[in-house]
């Protein structure tokens, strides 16, 4: 089986080809020029571009992006899976649909398989990580999906953002006007709720909102998996992760960039944890 994902997933592009994974990359224009995500673009560059106060556009890939990956197994009679970003945040999942649909007008008895994750950034990351493994595991297919879905359920997202009023711009968060505005140093907890953003808390300062994260990681008992992403904000991500190391029962935490297409939506400063509660 063919394992599919797309570039809202925040893996990296070689650890992707390490892997064996191939990546649908989603687009992001700024100043009306179109550059493929990761393959063209990297964060850095994109980062840079909001400092300058250039807006990045994104858009999602499209149904014939997908019906030329899925043509190039399904002709080699190769089953495939596709693990896809939210569809409450891009039409890059709707696009995929259509292209299946497409694939099996000509070949009917072609194996696609869609999971819609409700993820985003290393949140998806974590449940296309999962879905290697378990391939390589050489689980059947149907024990694979059950496992993904438990894992679709697991999973969690918390991240705080440097500018709330950017992110709301951007037309991907919900219930967010009520946390626009505010008192200076106000750090805003977000997370997602059926794969939408959605505003948590609010809390004043950087340590604060950190040890809010710490008492969710608490809460749900979490011991493994750990990952943290940052756009533009190493040294907070840092802070993160040796706070999660001295005051939870975690072993081991991973810290990596925010990819490009997910950077153009949080903007600079931007710091994520993502997480299996796997007691639900």
């Amino acid at each position: 089986m063919q394992l599919i994902a797309d570039s809202c997933s925040d893996i990296s592009l070689e650890t992707l080809k390490t892997m064996g994974i191939e990546m649908i990359p989603l687009k992001i224009t700024i100043d009306d020029k179109d550059y493929l995500d990761q393959h063209e673009i990297s964060s850095e560059e994109v980062l840079k571009s909001i400092k300058d106060g250039k807006r990045p556009l994104t858009s999602q890939a499209n149904p014939e992006d997908f019906t030329k990956v899925f043509l190039k197994y399904v002709e080699k009679n190769e089953p495939v899976l596709y693990v896809a970003f939210s569809s409450e945040l891009s039409g890059t999942y709707q696009s995929a649909v259509i292209a299946r649909d497409t694939v099996l007008e000509d070949h009917p008895e072609a194996d696609i398989t869609l999971i819609d994750t409700k993820a985003a950034s290393y949140g998806l990351g974590l449940i296309i990580e999962r879905a290697h493994a378990y391939l390589e595991e050489g689980l059947d297919k149907d024990t694979l999906l059950a496992r993904l879905e438990k894992d679709v359920k697991a999973i969690r997202h918390f991240f705080t953002v440097q500018d709330l009023d950017y992110l709301a711009k951007g037309g991907r968060l919900s219930k967010g006007q009520a946390f626009l505005g505010g008192l200076l140093n106000i750090k805003p907890l977000l997370h997602v709720e059926e794969g939408k953003l959605v505003p948590l808390e609010k809390h004043r300062g950087v340590k604060k909102v950190h040890n809010s994260m710490i008492q969710h990681l608490i809460a749900d008992n979490v011991t493994h998996e750990v990952h943290i992403t940052h756009a533009d904000a190493a040294s907070q991500a840092e802070q993160l992760k040796d706070k999660i190391l001295a005051e939870t029962k975690v072993s081991e935490v991973e810290v990596s960039t925010i990819g490009p297409t997910i950077s153009s939506h949080t903007g600079n400063g931007t710091v994520a944890m993502f997480y299996f509660n796997e007691g639900v």
